[in-house]
């Protein structure tokens, strides 16, 4: 039998170092932030920048860059590349009050109790083959993120998908991996009903 030692635990530990990091500055370069959770590979990646697009009221500004950047992620997971990040993504600067509140969100919700059911389980989803599956996934749900949209709720469509598959990648927990895939099937589906719409709205005006 595999045995995997679970990584939520150290993740929040890594969670708290970024607080301890952001501490008394008004900035942080985002190279600090991802130093700091490089330990915890792609996964702590996807789940760092797809949480603040859970929820209905949104950090203006944020989609797009946050979007590309997990579009990026997607095509090196996909090609099986390691982790990697252009020195201009690492030497941009964010304001500490955006990530310490991002932070203490994601602690919070690892801390809740509900959170315990995340496990290691159907580890054959660990296969090569479902990386590509995910790059794949995060890839096109980033590059929807990134779209300047005015249409209300559409970046959680792309940023439970790709939070799930954060989580199973985590702790190789293959329901969660699972739960992504049909998110993201279902995500997939309502963006080609907006993009139809809109094309379709687009055609008749002109």
């Amino acid at each position: 039998m595999r045995l995997v030692k679970p990584t939520v635990r150290p993740f929040i530990d890594s969670l708290k170092e970024v607080l301890h990091q952001a501490n008394g500055r008004d900035t942080i370069a985002i190279g600090d932030i991802f130093a700091i959770l490089a330990g915890r590979g792609y996964a702590a990646m996807l789940i760092l920048l797809s949480f603040p697009f859970c929820f209905p009221i949104q950090i203006p500004g944020f989609s797009t860059p946050f979007g590309l950047l997990l579009a990026f992620l997607g095509l090196r997971i996909t090609f099986g590349k390691h982790m990697w990040w252009p020195e201009w993504v690492l030497q941009k600067t964010v304001h500490t009050k955006n990530v310490v509140s991002i932070t203490r969100s994601l602690i919070r919700f690892f801390e809740h109790p509900r959170m315990h059911i995340l496990r290691p389980r159907w580890l054959f989803f660990s296969h090569p083959i479902f990386r590509r599956v995910d790059g794949i996934i995060v890839f096109l749900l980033g590059a929807f993120l990134a779209l300047p949209l005015p249409i209300p709720f559409t970046n959680i469509f792309s940023a439970f998908p790709i939070l799930a598959i954060g989580l199973g990648l985590l702790e190789d927990d293959g329901l969660f991996l699972v739960i992504g895939y049909i998110l993201a099937l279902l995500a997939l589906f309502a963006i080609a009903m907006i993009l139809s719409y809109g094309a379709s709205y687009l055609s008749n005006f002109l």
